[in-house]
């Protein structure tokens, strides 16, 4: 190939990645806001161990399967505690659903947790999780906006999946 051919396929694929870009929403700005919100009402399950753990994948989609189906009412949920006697390597979190409503009976290996919350922090992201900002620049940020409202606030964040391309992270005030 010459060098014109390879300069204009060059230009074609740094076209083509800016508007895979733009579209999936990486040029969006995260909003950060403070929000009234009433307690988080949660189904899931507790999980701790190796970040990499297909245990975190499994129940995942087992709480996204619920939602499809009916089964539960509510938003996809993880909360990921900033636990510190975990290794470097190691999670703990809490998959599961946000109740929209009360629920009498609990899909078999669930158990439930309430989160007692009146304010939190909140970033909002509109985008495709391949764009967004990685989770502790979103941490960062939020801590960063609570010391400059002067808010306490947790330490764990509660990460609310509403769509695709829209995603919550809420870190309550103390």
């Amino acid at each position: 190939m010459n060098k014109r051919t390879i300069t204009a396929i060059g230009i074609s694929m740094i076209v083509v990645i800016t508007a895979a870009y733009f579209y999936l929403g990486g040029m969006n700005s995260v909003e950060y806001t403070v929000e009234n919100v009433s307690d988080y009402h949660l189904v899931g399950m507790p999980f701790r161990g190796k970040g990499d753990s297909k245990e975190i994948e499994e129940a995942f989609f087992k709480a996204k399967g619920h939602l499809e189906e009916g089964v539960l009412n509510g938003v996809l949920t993880i909360v990921h505690y900033q636990d510190t006697t975990l290794t470097e390597e190691e999670q703990k979190l809490f998959i599961g659903v946000n109740l929209n409503e009360g629920i009498a009976d609990l899909p078999e290996g669930y158990q439930r947790l309430t989160i007692p919350a009146q304010r939190t922090i909140r970033a909002t992201i509109e985008a495709y999780n391949v764009v967004m900002p990685s989770p502790e620049t979103i941490e960062n940020n939020i801590r960063e906006k609570a010391v400059e409202l002067n808010i306490s606030v947790q330490t764990f964040t509660i990460e609310q999946y509403v769509s695709e391309k829209q995603l919550l992270i809420d870190m309550p005030a103390r």
